[in-house]
């Protein structure tokens, strides 16, 4: 429910509330209020907890959690970590006997609820087996087969694992045995990772993860190479940072402050993500006591990753009080009651904002027209864009500044041979996403003539209707990269089509149609755009 549906259910209420009670007292009315306005909290509180933050997005947010699962967790994450339960010396804390319990209870209901299930970890010297020590080389190599073995082949549905963890920062004391540096540096993590693709089942992402490696150049350097090295054996799936408060500040009031450059941090995740492979921030945490302070540092770091296209999913450490990281006590969202710390609710409005768009053209060009056509990737749940044009990076001589519903626009005539940068932002009733990354482009000389400059669309892509709500017509704009069959339905929430606004053959290009909601009820309606293999659904909310 949007905030926009949220105020027209009070508003509606209410009108009903007064004019049932100008037949009461005006104490018996102020009864009837207060009973109401409890229910409509209720009703409203319920609705917007109904489902993950996340739900809907092109990228999970989960949590870490241990044994004590909270009966709350799935109505605000969509994917679930183990903290200890999920470690080697916590399953065979002594060798050949192997506690599960905890283990199986995390990955039961986490699978349970089609919620992706990430092991964590394989490989870690922080909590190994104390008996690991006292095994040869040879005992010890069969000891982490064996462990690797049975983690697959016990937990075959599940989406993740760190297969080494902190391979920097903690190497196991076991290392030697698994093959040492070797030839390449790093021959013990090849071979755990040879291991982890050999036992665990098809599908099965196997990560490396590791800390504090965005704040130095150098460090991000000899991770991209162990990374590489993982790479062109195919072993590695997804790159993990764990994205602890202590890697980008100290605490607010240290009496050894220190910040590091949120500029550098997000320049060495560009890094890591240009190498194809997804990153997931898999354990962050903002430990703060004091509530404001908390929710402002989010503020700064979540969207440093939230937003990061590379970036495909995020995870908690802890979430609910008492279930957290004991070193960092106050890293919990959730008290112990159930109520929520106020970052909570800021989370849940800024992660159903949009993501930023991508741009695609022009994008870094000379010999650009006067009148450019400016185009965008459509970025989901998004009613408009903003998109600014501006004579200097700064964007403090902007020359021009619209909001429009589509994901292109031509422009009027700038001047001629002039370097431009532009952005583009988008929104819906939840807000407005950062701004994308900012491109330029050279005007030439020429103006060229509209009709002759159509672009052509290099996605398939069925963009939000604009106006929506709406009523009762609404415009649905869509395109086609190449010559093919093209259907455009709309259907209701049983399934049923009621109309049908194309089915034929298109040649490639952008379109739009309209659709006439005149007949039908107020509710909410699906637009199903389908071409070749492509399929993309979009809500339209008809509001009478």
């Amino acid at each position: 429910m949007t905030q926009r549906d949220s105020l027209m259910l009070q508003q509606s209420i209410f009108q009903h509330l007064n004019e049932m009670c100008v037949r009461f007292s005006a104490r018996a009315h102020i009864r009837i209020v207060l009973m109401v306005l409890a229910s409509v909290t209720v009703l409203l509180t319920t609705q917007s907890l109904s489902q993950p933050l996340a739900q809907g997005r092109s990228k999970f947010l989960g949590c870490g959690t241990n044994s004590s699962i909270w009966s709350g967790l799935p109505l605000y994450w969509n994917q679930v970590t183990p903290g200890n339960d999920g470690k080697w010396g916590s399953v065979e804390g002594t060798q050949g006997q192997f506690n599960w319990t905890n283990l199986d209870l995390i990955y039961n209901y986490t699978v349970g609820r089609s919620l992706p299930f990430k092991e964590h970890t394989l490989v870690w010297g922080a909590q190994q087996p104390s008996w690991i020590t006292s095994l040869d080389s040879a005992g010890q190599r069969e000891a982490v087969r064996n462990w690797i073995q049975r983690v697959g082949e016990r937990y075959p549905s599940m989406a993740f694992v760190d297969v080494v963890n902190e391979p920097f920062r903690n190497p196991p004391s076991y290392m030697n045995a698994l093959g040492g540096s070797g030839t390449t540096g790093w021959d013990w993590v090849i071979t755990a990772f040879q291991w982890a693709r050999q036992y665990s089942f098809p599908g099965v992402k196997l990560l490396l993860n590791e800390y504090n490696i965005l704040q130095d150049n150098a460090f991000t350097t000899n991770y991209l190479r162990l990374v590489d090295t993982l790479r062109v054996r195919n072993l590695i799936d997804g790159i993990g940072i764990q994205g602890h408060y202590f890697e980008f500040r100290s605490h607010i009031g240290d009496p050894s402050p220190y910040v590091y450059d949120v500029n550098v941090l997000r320049g060495n995740l560009d890094r890591i993500a240009a190498t194809g492979l997804p990153v997931y921030i898999t354990e962050f945490d903002i430990d703060e006591p004091i509530d404001s302070n908390q929710l402002a540092q989010y503020k700064i770091y979540f969207p440093l990753f939230w937003t990061h296209p590379g970036v495909k999913g995020m995870t908690f450490w802890g979430y609910i009080q008492n279930d957290v990281w004991s070193s960092h006590p106050n890293t919990f969202l959730i008290r112990t009651d159930g109520s929520e710390r106020p970052v909570v609710p800021w989370l849940r409005r800024y992660v159903a904002t949009p993501f930023p768009p991508t741009l695609v053209s022009p994008v870094g060009t000379s010999g650009v027209p006067r009148n450019p056509l400016l185009v965008w990737r459509f970025a989901a749940t998004t009613i408009s864009y903003r998109f600014q044009v501006a004579t200097n990076l700064g964007f403090s001589s902007i020359v021009v500044d619209s909001t429009i519903a589509d994901t292109l626009c031509r422009l009027n005539p700038l001047a001629a041979n002039t370097r431009y940068y532009w952005r583009v932002s988008a929104s819906n009733d939840s807000g407005t996403s950062v701004n994308s990354a900012t491109a330029f482009f050279i005007t030439g000389d020429q103006i060229v003539d509209v009709e002759e400059s159509a672009e052509s669309p290099v996605d398939f892509a069925l963009y939000q209707n604009y106006p929506n709500p709406f009523n009762p017509t609404t415009r649905i704009e869509y395109s086609v990269p190449e010559k093919g069959y093209v259907s455009l339905k709309v259907y209701n929430l049983l399934g049923q089509e009621v109309a049908t606004l194309f089915a034929g053959v298109q040649q490639r290009g952008n379109y739009s149609a309209t659709f006439d909601g005149a007949g039908l009820a107020s509710g909410v309606y699906l637009c199903r755009l389908h071409t070749g293999n492509y399929v993309q659904t979009r809500k339209l909310v008809l509001q009478k």
